[in-house]
């Protein structure tokens, strides 16, 4: 549960850092899977950068019974639930990867938009860190109070990502959240957010939980994937 704090922060900025929610071993346990995941995933369920690596790793949740277990992690469905006032349900996860070097930035976006179907308020994402994110490495950065409204978003081209233009909102107000490994940090579906290029010798994987509130409907049409 969260406290009065937590919840006033979380209604205020859009986002909160509930840190630690995964012990070394269990992040150990991700960072082995995730690995795999990236060799033997379906390749329609993966995003490329030009130079060939993985960026985005899709549906983790529905593939792995390593990140099915991730989702249903008790101190994130307890913090969701209360938020939603109801029980959530996981929709999907995805993986972030930005390799050494190479690692290449996110673009400022809602996640809500990347799902039609569902309403306003009806989408929490939980962020986990894999590996620590910094802000040389890439880690998530928010813009506090952009949860209110939907803002215009733009198709980038690169298979159907959608962000938006940075000149239409003041990016100078963005905060970033550095998480050690096994940290984790909870979004509104609408709070606008980005991470940056990793220019480091470090890696920087994460994954992003995806839960939706217990009534809301979402069918095969929707969605390739049953919620649970």
């Amino acid at each position: 549960m969260l406290t009065t704090e937590q919840r006033q922060q979380f209604v205020a900025c859009g986002y909160l850092p509930i840190g630690q929610v995964a012990t070394p071993a269990s992040v150990t346990t991700l960072r082995t899977e995730a690995t795999r995941l990236l060799t033997a995933m379906p390749e329609d369920h993966l995003m490329r950068s030009e130079d060939g690596h993985v960026r985005v790793a899709l549906h983790l949740c529905h593939l792995s019974e390593v990140f099915r277990e991730h989702a249903r992690n008790a101190q994130v469905v307890a913090a969701v639930g209360d938020l939603f006032a109801e029980p959530p349900l996981a929709l999907t996860s995805l993986l972030f990867n930005k390799p050494a070097r190479v690692g290449e930035a996110l673009q400022l976006h809602q996640d809500v938009p990347y799902y039609s179907y569902l309403g306003d308020d009806d989408l929490v994402t939980c962020w986990t860190a894999i590996d620590a994110a910094g802000t040389d490495n890439g880690c998530v950065e928010y813009l506090p109070a952009s949860h209110h409204e939907r803002l215009p978003h733009r198709e980038t081209g690169q298979q159907q990502a959608l962000d938006i233009d940075p000149s239409a909102v003041d990016t100078s107000s963005l905060m970033p959240v550095p998480l050690s490994a096994g940290e984790a940090v909870i979004h509104h579906g609408l709070t606008a957010h980005r991470s940056a290029a990793n220019a480091t010798a470090k890696p920087r994987l994460g994954i992003a939980t995806l839960y939706i509130r217990e009534h809301v409907p979402v069918t095969r049409d929707d969605f390739p994937y049953a919620p649970f």
